[in-house]
């Protein structure tokens, strides 16, 4: 018995005491795509993220009339509107994942019943932390 313990606590000592070296050689051709990637990246400002869409009218004076309640509900949101023929879009926030938008469209429903999540393309530097 004294035996296997001794042999198992050793075999322990020299699994956790290892220190392996790796070495790895990438051929050049793939180190050139992967830094082309990085840098086209990094030129690229905008992201496609999440935004709430709060209202979706053909009618511009329904469009104005949820901004003027979006904006006496809700001041600090920065809103952004958009007309796509004939439609005209009421969106907040920017969220990287759906799951971050989720508290605010629940209180969005409250006076904005038809709010929805939507993707949309944004700038890196409006994403909501």
């Amino acid at each position: 018995m004294k035996t296997r313990l001794f042999i198992f606590l050793v075999s322990v000592f020299f699994v956790f005491n290892i220190q392996a070296q790796v070495e790895v050689n990438e051929e050049s051709s793939v180190k050139d795509a992967l830094n082309k990637y990085i840098t086209l990246n990094k030129q690229q400002s905008t992201i496609k993220a999440w935004r709430i869409q709060v209202v979706t009218t053909n009618d511009r004076r329904e469009m104005e009339a949820a901004i003027v309640k979006l904006g006496h509900k809700y001041p600090a949101l920065k809103y952004h509107w958009k007309h796509a023929s004939p439609y005209y879009q009421l969106k907040v926030g920017a969220y990287e994942e759906k799951a971050d938008l989720q508290n605010m469209l629940i209180t969005l429903k409250r006076d904005f019943p038809s709010a929805i999540p939507v993707m949309d393309n944004m700038e890196k530097s409006e994403l909501v932390d």
